[in-house]
């Protein structure tokens, strides 16, 4: 099974409302991959798997007032990340909740 790499930022206001928003798109997120940064996911998933994360992404925010952008990066973009004071981007298996 074929899978790419995701890179996942999201920026939610700072309310009330949206913060429940954030913690529950953090959590769903936590299911799909790593949290690498503050606001930021590395996923490696199947087409399955993406297609299952945009619905839920697409259900839980607010498009007026949220913003969540997905990177689609594949295996050359992985070999090429360059990082610092943490690891590279690497597959595990995946664990959706």
């Amino acid at each position: 099974m074929s899978t790419l790499f995701y890179l996942i930022i999201y920026d939610l206001p700072d309310t009330k409302a949206a913060n429940k928003r954030r913690t529950k798109l953090h959590k769903m997120l936590s299911g799909y991959g790593t949290w690498t940064q503050y606001s930021v996911f590395e996923c490696f998933l199947t087409a399955v798997q993406f297609a299952k994360l945009r619905v839920q992404v697409e259900n839980l925010i607010k498009p007026a007032e949220d913003s969540v952008r997905i990177y689609i990066l594949d295996a050359g973009a992985v070999r090429k990340t360059m990082t610092y004071g943490s690891q590279q981007p690497r597959q595990q298996e995946t664990i959706i909740l």
